[in-house]
């Protein structure tokens, strides 16, 4: 075997490689060996080196070698990084609220808004600053029924110049006639039992005093509070067409002690 000072020769190239894992360069270590070699010139190192686990080494060696060095960036090349990461979160931001804005107007339009009941005509379905959602999907597909809550704008226009609008329930469908005789409402000559949404005697039956023919386009409306509720009985609403329902008041969302489907 080998002699003492060989096997410390071992140990201290053993102590060198662990300099390196904690931190120490490949270079370093190479000079440690070398200067190990000057000193003891008259040992064979290639026995030495063979001793030690030389592919624990080279692994060891070749991952000092190439360990990634801590970038250095350059501050022109950093403030264009930062600019133009500013200007993608940017557009990023006004796309997103572009889309929405879009996407409520889509919303708005074809299939839901709210609106607040002014008035108290539909009482007590509905009272004054009642804020309810109108919907308009349904009506897509199916005409309006008996006893819907409808909305639909009048002739007359607000003091801004923007159209007003009118929320009634349907009563006589398109092709029946209507009439108001001794309070009470008549579809087709006989007395319209299943209204359930007034116990009122009607005291003025208006035009509907005398039969009233709707069109096959024609509603005619009624407000719940019946003797407070200007509606088809009087020329200044007249009969609602099915082109002019804009949609059903579907449910109340305020105030919190009236939510409710209607």
């Amino acid at each position: 075997m080998y002699d003492e000072n060989l096997i410390e020769e071992s140990l201290e190239a053993c102590r060198n490689l662990e300099i390196v894992r904690g931190g120490t360069t490949a270079g370093e270590l190479f000079g440690g060996l070398h200067e190990l070699n000057a000193a003891n010139a008259s040992h064979s190192w290639e026995k030495v080196m063979e001793e030690i686990d030389t592919s624990s080494i080279k692994q060891d060696i070749i991952q000092a070698a190439f360990e990634p060095v801590t970038e250095v960036r350059n501050p022109v090349n950093s403030a264009k990084s930062k600019g133009k990461k500013l200007i993608h979160n940017f557009l990023l931001a006004v796309s997103c609220i572009v889309a929405a804005f879009f996407l409520s107007m889509f919303i708005n339009s074809n299939i839901a808004h709210q609106t607040t009941i002014e008035g108290g005509s539909m009482e007590p379905a509905l009272k004054n600053h009642d804020s309810v959602i109108i919907q308009k999907l349904s009506y897509y597909w199916e005409d309006p029924g008996r006893y819907d809550v409808i909305v639909f704008p009048i002739t007359d226009r607000d003091k801004d110049g923007k159209k007003l609008y009118y929320i009634k329930r349907i009563i006589g469908l398109p092709g029946e006639i209507v009439q108001i005789i001794g309070g009470s409402v008549y579809i087709n000559g006989k007395k319209l039992d299943d209204d359930i949404y007034s116990d009122e005697k009607i005291e003025d039956p208006g035009i509907a005093e005398s039969p009233v023919q709707l069109a096959e386009d024609e509603y005619f409306v009624l407000g719940d509070n019946r003797n407070m509720s200007t509606d088809s009985r009087y020329t200044y609403v007249g009969m609602v067409k099915r082109k002019d329902i804009e949609g059903e008041a579907f449910c109340c969302i305020w105030p919190f002690s009236r939510i409710k489907k209607i």
